[in-house]
């Protein structure tokens, strides 16, 4: 009985290991996000209703996509987690999903960081920025990203503390290519709408002043 009690302490988390960080979610992003997805959902619905009254026709998939995105968004909400570390775990909490995870640094094979943004069109001038974790661990994918954790810096930089050398070099790398391509791809749009779009759309303004004259 004994030998079986030291097993699955060997096995089962400590409970009263040592807590080196715990983060806690950002109660504003999280409740940005689930309100503007409930948001996406309300309007494409009512648009849906609007647009096709007694009969279906090709306007229904403008509807659709908005509550498709508002879905998504809900169920990224949904599985938000907060991050806590100790010197054995990673320890992942889904408040949501009433879960917790906890991920013994030994079995982290791989690692990825990427640049992720709120950004929803080139429009936005005002918009979150952030990096997206992922790890692989006993052939399981764990994902989440900085735009809801609180002091995320500091979850950064006690995660480096524990990974491998290799593993924080393929997620640096990763990272400044997924910036640079980001910002390339906001340059290019920004040079376009300067370029074409801007000086094509004060054209056929004055066109149409012209004319109504």
């Amino acid at each position: 009985m004994n030998s079986i009690s030291r097993k699955l302490k060997r096995v089962m988390p400590n409970q009263h290991t040592e807590m080196v960080y715990k983060s806690q979610l950002s109660t504003f992003n999280v409740a940005f996000l689930g309100v503007g997805s409930l948001a996406m959902i309300g309007f494409g619905t009512k648009f849906l209703l609007d647009t096709q009254e007694s009969e279906i026709n090709w306007f229904i998939i403008f509807p659709l996509i908005i509550i498709f995105i508002g879905g998504l968004i809900l169920s990224e909400t949904l599985t938000l987690c907060s991050v806590a570390i100790t010197r054995e775990f990673l320890i992942l909490n889904y408040p949501f999903l009433r879960k917790t995870t906890h991920i013994p640094w030994k079995s982290i094979t791989d690692a990825g960081m990427t640049f992720v943004t709120t950004k929803s069109s080139g429009s936005d001038y005002a918009f979150r920025k952030g990096k997206e974790i992922r790890l692989f661990a006993d052939g399981k994918h764990y994902r989440f990203t900085t735009f809801t954790i609180q002091d995320s810096e500091r979850l950064l930089l006690e995660l480096k503390k524990r990974l491998d050398s290799s593993l924080k070099k393929k997620m640096k790398d990763e990272y400044q290519k997924s910036k640079s391509l980001f910002w390339k791809s906001e340059n290019d749009y920004r040079r376009w709408m300067k370029k074409i779009v801007l000086p094509i759309s004060l054209i056929i303004l004055i066109l149409l002043w012209a004319f109504n004259k």
